[in-house]
């Protein structure tokens, strides 16, 4: 996904007063981006935000484009992260190391099944009650994922509006009980890109640094804000959408 953010060089040096000058590059997983102006200084950028989220910001800048199969993959890998997410929380409550989670992690990482075992598990220990998808959902996406089914725009809002219930379920029972564990998870993620990050500096001489927000579409670590629809995900998403 690509990411802009201003290069602190030119900026500063320009003639006119504040005119902000624009570097240019692409997000990867550990949410960090090697950003270039048009005059060659770079950027690295971290974006402060959780992975699942900018998956779905990832997944609104496909739909909006029209790239509707496309959103489909990141809508459902946005899913994913968040059934991770949610896992990893609970272990934190429930008193297990890091250290164990991420060796734990590792043994899942590359199979989807036992992730989503191993978060129905969690999940119905916290809400004593079973967690249930709609396997037509379920057969849409395999068929755009596996099959090559070219998605509409109507059967992608469709499936949209559902994933982004099942991740609002989720996150709302994270937002107000087990706030002080995303924290302690948060931080240990970016603790875990620090050697990346010491490479990219490593190989690139007199790089910028900045950390930069993300716009969470979910609204989710606002706690005056119970529930998102996909509707209005994608109203935030239009206005903010500087066509890059």
């Amino acid at each position: 996904m690509k990411h802009i953010t201003i290069c602190s060089i030119c900026t500063n040096k320009s003639k006119e007063g504040y005119k902000p000058v624009y570097a240019v590059g692409e997000i990867d997983s550990n949410l960090m981006a090697v950003c270039t102006c048009s005059k060659g200084h770079k950027t690295l950028t971290v974006l402060m935000g959780d992975l699942f989220d900018v998956l779905y910001t990832s997944a609104m800048y496909a739909f909006i484009r029209g790239c509707y199969s496309e959103s489909v993959m990141s809508f459902t890998a946005s899913l994913e992260r968040t059934y991770e997410f949610f896992l990893k929380v609970i272990m934190i409550k429930e008193g297990i190391s890091m250290e164990t989670i991420d060796e734990f992690w590792k043994e899942l990482k590359n199979q989807s099944e036992r992730q989503y075992g191993a978060f129905c598990c969690q999940y119905v220990k916290i809400t004593d009650r079973p967690w249930r998808i709609d396997s037509n959902k379920v057969k849409f996406r395999n068929s755009v994922i596996h099959k090559g089914h070219i998605a509409t725009r109507e059967e992608v809002i469709d499936y949209a509006d559902y994933t982004t219930q099942l991740q609002m379920k989720i996150l709302g029972i994270l937002k107000f009980d087990f706030y002080e564990e995303y924290g302690k998870l948060y931080f240990h993620e970016k603790k875990r890109t620090l050697s990346a990050r010491k490479k990219i500096f490593e190989e690139n001489e007199n790089i910028q640094f900045n950390q930069s927000s993300h716009l969470s579409l979910f609204r989710w670590n606002d706690h005056d804000v119970k529930n998102v629809t996909f509707e209005e995900a994608l109203k935030m998403m239009k206005q903010f959408d500087i066509g890059w």
